[in-house]
């Protein structure tokens, strides 16, 4: 959970951070573009950028910064940090094969969704979402204490990315009420246009949210029907096979628990 206590955040730090997410998401920028976007000296950004090209979080190349191929290090570490994890993929994998849908397992941290396992090659802009407009978000959010709901969607509002993504807090909270009855959530087009998807939630070994499976697609390819029917039974059957497989090698992941201590 992030802080709320600016005293204890290092405005620094915050800016480096800040600007090497920037550089992410221009794909290659200029210094000029990053000038124009944070208030800083021009020196005073040379030594953001020298300190991060220096750590090889950031190379240069033709004229333009681009995020280095160490960062894969921070990656991978984070999505091997927890072996449950690879016992969701496993149990995940065959899935689209089998229903040709897209697969995905995510997870919550900081109040965002990220993903840990997707199917199919997807862009660096689309492995952290917000959780009031994706399936795994929801049925993340209908398992979690109200309070911490009112904290994610507090810090990170209820932004509007496509017509039917829901905007209203009462509204959301309607819907995980509804998607705590009936043990699944839907996005109906609520994240990206054209694209609608099913999320049910895994436990971990302490009892807490380990994460959400989802499967999806886009709707000219997977209609509504048959994704609401027969994938949710696929859906809800890999859940429960996981969960078994997690509490069978209790003893092999119990690391999990120690790391929380």
């Amino acid at each position: 959970m992030r802080t709320n206590n600016k005293e204890n955040v290092h405005s620094t730090t915050e800016q480096a951070i800040r600007l090497l997410d920037a550089v992410r998401r221009a794909n290659g920028a200029t210094i000029s573009d990053l000038l124009s976007e944070f208030d800083i000296s021009r020196s005073a950004l040379y030594t953001h950028l020298n300190t991060l090209s220096d750590s090889g979080l950031v190379i240069r190349e033709n004229g333009r910064y681009w995020v280095g191929i160490r960062s894969k290090e921070f990656s991978v570490a984070a999505e091997t940090r927890k072996p449950s994890y690879q016992h969701v993929k496993n149990e995940i994998q065959y899935l689209e094969n089998e229903f040709e849908a897209e697969t995905e397992f995510l997870i919550e941290e900081a109040g965002r969704i990220n993903v840990i396992y997707h199917s199919e090659n997807i862009d660096h802009n689309r492995v952290r979402l917000y959780a009031h407009n994706t399936a795994a978000g929801k049925a993340i959010l209908a398992d979690l204490p109200d309070q911490r709901v009112h904290e994610i969607l507090d810090e990170h509002g209820l932004p509007q990315e496509t017509e039917n993504t829901i905007t209203a807090k009462d509204e959301l909270f309607d819907e995980l009420e509804v998607i705590s009855e009936r043990g699944y959530a839907y996005n109906n087009n609520e994240c990206f246009d054209g694209y609608h998807g099913i999320g049910a939630t895994v436990g971990g070994i302490d009892g807490s949210i380990l994460g959400a499976v989802t499967l999806g697609g886009p709707i000219y390819r997977i209609p509504e029907n048959r994704l609401k029917n027969e994938l949710v039974d696929a859906l809800q059957n890999t859940t429960n096979e996981i969960e078994k497989s997690i509490e069978e090698n209790r003893s092999i992941i119990s690391s999990e628990l120690a790391s929380q201590d």
